[in-house]
């Protein structure tokens, strides 16, 4: 059993290590950049009995104010390889690759697959995690299999796509093998000089009459359309703390949609806040939803609220706990829930909190 292998860090704040910008301090943090330091790393909170927390770029995440009671684990793994597959390529990335830089290199090299996923923070290790998605992408369309180490073996595992168990803003990695493995790298399945994807509707709008639309043009369309939204977190644009979307987009039966739909339409409405899907059920605009229960934009309780950009978005103004983020996310929870009986679901992950919170107690 090794004692301490790694660069150990003692009473570490968490704060600035997320989007958010809240949290407490941790007993133990430390930060991998190779596959050889996970099992030391793990060997260190076995031999203290803590559990762990792996962090990628610290966007889809709230931290408690009383932290985590273990070791967090910073993922840093990088590198980037390809191979040709006929007409396909094949490319690894490092879980600690940053997300952007990383949809930026396959755009730049003529390769399909991910330019709608531009602007979202993080790393590549978070991609598969939660099937990011957004302007009619999913990641898991373009991920041929996701590499890990077993934390309870210390094993290497590779998981393919199919057996990766991708839904909606979900994966094992987050359900029903959540806090099983710590991702090191994902190889992905692009397209070799493919056509661009088009499909969702503001980027139809941004389009339309233009021709041949390269795949450049379409990821600085999707950084264009985030950025109005302030959902992006970089160099040069307007942004606030905040973890991005906050909640998922909620998935109804046909039969609760038609009592929904009356219940928006008395408010006023919205536009294009309800998408049919294959199964017959109907996916909402949670944005729709918290908007038509009455937090307009900008709207705020202290520190936290909504942001001015985008009604899905919670934002820290600046100075809010991560408890002042929890009320007022159950605050909208519970508006929503009573004015159409939708239970909004987190989709950031909720870390040092108790069990169910802000989640339904019979899930």
């Amino acid at each position: 059993m090794n004692t301490v292998p790694l660069d150990i860090k003692e009473n570490h704040p968490v704060r600035d290590l997320t989007t958010f910008g809240v949290g407490g301090t941790v007993p133990f943090f430390t930060e991998v950049v190779s596959e050889n330091d996970i099992v030391p790393a793990l060997d260190f909170a076995k031999s203290r009995n803590i559990p762990i927390f792996v962090l990628g770029g610290g966007s889809n995440v709230l931290i408690s104010d009383e932290g985590f009671p273990g070791l967090v684990i910073r993922n840093g793994i990088k590198g980037f390889k390809s191979q040709t597959e006929g007409d396909d390529i094949l490319v690894c990335a490092g879980a600690g690759e940053d997300w952007q830089q990383f949809v930026d290199r396959c755009v730049s090299s003529g390769w399909q697959g991910v330019e709608c996923l531009a602007g979202i923070p993080g790393t590549v290790g978070a991609s598969p995690v939660q099937n990011i998605g957004a302007y009619g992408q999913d990641v898991s369309q373009a991920i041929a299999g996701v590499s890990a180490i077993e934390i309870t073996t210390g094993g290497s595992v590779f998981h393919s796509g199919e057996e990766c168990g991708f839904g909606y803003r979900t994966s094992i990695f987050n359900s029903t093998s959540v806090g099983r493995y710590i991702i090191t790298a994902v190889t992905f399945r692009l397209r070799k000089n493919g056509r661009p994807s088009i499909q969702y509707g503001e980027l139809n709008k941004l389009f339309e009459g233009i021709q041949d639309v390269t795949l450049a043009q379409v990821r600085d369309g999707v950084i264009t359309i985030r950025g109005s939204k302030g959902l992006l977190v970089r160099e040069g644009h307007e942004a606030f703390k905040s973890a991005g979307s906050f909640f998922r987009n909620p998935i109804v039966t046909a039969e609760s949609f038609r009592q929904i739909e009356a219940l928006i339409d008395r408010t006023g409405g919205c536009a294009n806040w309800a998408w049919p899907l294959d199964s017959g059920d109907v996916k909402l605009s949670a944005a729709c939803l918290i908007q038509c229960a009455g937090f307009a934009r900008g709207c705020r309780k202290g520190n936290v609220g909504i942001s001015p950009k985008h009604t899905l978005i919670l934002i820290n103004y600046g100075g809010a706990t991560a408890s002042d983020v929890v009320d007022f996310a159950g605050e909208v929870q519970r508006k929503v829930n009573d004015d159409f009986g939708v239970f909004l679901r987190p989709e950031i992950r909720l870390v040092g909190f108790p069990p169910l919170c802000l989640e339904k107690a019979d899930d």
